[in-house]
């Protein structure tokens, strides 16, 4: 019976608990704009290169070599030029053969591949199986495609440790968490009930980012269980680890301050700056090991086809161990004030809690 109704007193504040933070982030807009902010720079960041890179330039005017059915007409659909091969106009060079296409641009004159991309497409060939370089040699790269994993993990980094951790530092700041202190509340309830609106936008970035792998059709079908599956882990990774910075942080502008670096450092460090393979092996090895680095693996994975590092359900094992060890220290670790930690609390512990409740 004692349970039974300590159950449902847990039950009952949680939800009381999820509605109050909800309605705080919804009564404050800079903390909802904070959500997103970082999210916005970095898409604007990737967008702005993949128009420069790939969007804007000559355009294409192709020679084409194939066997294969349908590849002219659905170049020409999507804006491309093909000409003979010793047409002196021509730019490009597109080759065809089962099911796999070679795209090589002059490297003085670079035409905009974008309505070459989308004309294979059309045509059937399969995402990964367009590869565009110049007559240098020089691989080229989707700057958007190569990094829409990074906009997830900036997506959601920052809802956890702007989003999270700096609300729950102030609300320490201004004795508020200590009030709630000499209450019956168990600490776990406490924190797991900011989660639930943090959860809503974290499925609005994994909206977002799902419909541009879809638009571009970086994949020829996007794996949506695994894709939930690797955000879902992620996200509870990084709200683990937001919770352990909020456990015993004091100061909530120098939270802030902490938090931004750590997001805008995680970009670096997951290769969201340079790619991996042109970084030395030692550096490869460990930025594998990251738990950040898994989270953009296995999202990347499921929303551009890339090639992880190791299997996604490794990674999801590994980032599953990082949640359960996070969340356990930030369980221990949570003070409600920091006259805690001196011995000098008038705070209710756990077992009290129980007692009480």
């Amino acid at each position: 019976m004692t349970n039974d109704r300590s159950a449902r007193c847990g039950g009952a504040a949680f939800r009381r608990l999820a509605s109050m933070s909800a309605r705080d982030v919804l009564r404050n807009p800079l903390t909802g704009i904070s959500m997103w902010f970082m999210t916005g720079i970095i898409l604007v960041i990737y967008v702005s290169m993949w128009l420069a890179f790939v969007v804007l330039g000559p355009a294409p005017v192709a020679a084409l070599d194939t066997d294969e059915p349908g590849v002219s007409s659905a170049l020409e659909r999507a804006g491309v030029q093909v000409v003979a091969p010793d047409d002196p106009d021509r730019n490009t060079r597109v080759t065809v053969h089962e099911g796999r296409a070679l795209v090589v641009l002059d490297a003085a004159d670079q035409a905009a591949w974008d309505p070459i991309w989308r004309g294979l497409r059309d045509a059937g060939v399969p995402a990964h199986g367009v590869t565009v370089m110049d007559d240098e040699g020089d691989v080229k790269i989707d700057p958007l495609q190569e990094n829409l994993g990074i906009v997830v993990l900036v997506g959601v980094a920052s809802l956890a440790f702007i989003g999270t951790t700096v609300p729950l530092v102030a609300m320490r700041e201004r004795g508020l968490l200590r009030l709630l202190g000499v209450t019956p509340l168990r600490r776990s309830t406490f924190l797991l009930a900011q989660l639930p609106l943090r959860a809503l936008v974290a499925a609005g970035i994994l909206v977002l980012t799902t419909g541009i792998a879809v638009w571009r059709r970086y994949v020829d079908g996007v794996d949506l269980p695994a894709l939930g599956v690797s955000v879902l882990l992620g996200a509870a990774m990084l709200f683990a680890l937001a919770l352990v910075f909020a456990a015993r942080s004091r100061n909530a502008e120098a939270t802030q301050q902490t938090m931004v670096m750590v997001t805008i450092g995680l970009v670096f460090a997951s290769g969201g700056l340079l790619p991996q393979s042109i970084l030395p092996v030692a550096v490869q090895v460990a930025m594998n090991c990251l738990p950040t680095t898994w989270f953009v693996a296995a999202a990347s994975a499921s929303l551009t086809g890339a090639e992880p590092f190791l299997p996604v359900p490794a990674l999801w094992g590994l980032m599953s161990l990082v949640t359960v060890a996070a969340g356990v220290l930030a369980v221990r670790w949570f003070e409600w004030d920091q006259s805690e930690r001196d011995g000098r609390a008038t705070t209710m512990s756990d077992t009290q809690r129980e007692v009480a409740a």
